[in-house]
């Protein structure tokens, strides 16, 4: 337990849009042995994610959200366990994101659903553009048993603004490589 010092109330300050409101307790508030709701930077090691699987349907990427927050949710794609059932689609399916622009950021890996991504590479795909997996990805997978792949996808409500200086590392065949070759 905290030590009160004496003191029989403690004022706790919680800002939001700018206003703080002021609440106050009869006991040290931090005094507990967990706590939820923190709003400062918190560390995360993808070593110790558990991803939820499936064994007969390729679960949509809203499963591998770590943290939401007004319009903007942030997913960690962490190695995992592929689907086992034979019939099953093991990569992401082809769809067009009618509510958020993305970003995909890989970090590690093999990333099996896209041919020519490497570790560093960071893709965007804007509200409304169609993508998936690459052509060559869909046959490759029926024979991997899991992922080998840490990616963060961040997709926002709000476009982005994708700066000049993009431009120089730019893939400009990319938005083309869902075709068939």
């Amino acid at each position: 337990p905290v030590e009160g010092n004496g003191q029989h109330e403690w004022e706790l300050r919680i800002k939001r849009d700018g206003t703080y409101t002021r609440v106050f307790y009869p006991f040290p508030p931090l005094d507990v042995v967990g706590w939820k709701g923190d709003v400062w930077p918190t560390k995360l090691n993808v070593r110790d994610f558990r991803p939820i699987t499936s064994p007969r349907y390729h679960l949509p990427p809203s499963v591998h959200a770590t943290f939401q927050a007004g319009g903007v949710w942030i997913s960690t794609f962490a190695p995992r366990p592929l689907e086992s059932d034979p019939g099953a689609l093991k990569i992401p399916f082809y769809h067009r994101n009618t509510d958020f622009d993305e970003v995909l950021f890989y970090h590690e890996g093999n990333f099996f659903s896209r041919a020519g991504i490497h570790p560093g590479t960071l893709t965007v795909h804007p509200q409304g553009i169609h993508h998936g997996p690459h052509p060559k990805a869909v046959e490759a997978s029926k024979t991997q048993t899991q992922t080998n792949e840490v990616a963060v996808m961040v997709e926002s409500r709000r476009p982005f603004q994708v700066r000049l200086e993009a431009e120089a590392v730019e893939l400009k065949n990319y938005s083309m490589s869902w075709s068939t070759p």
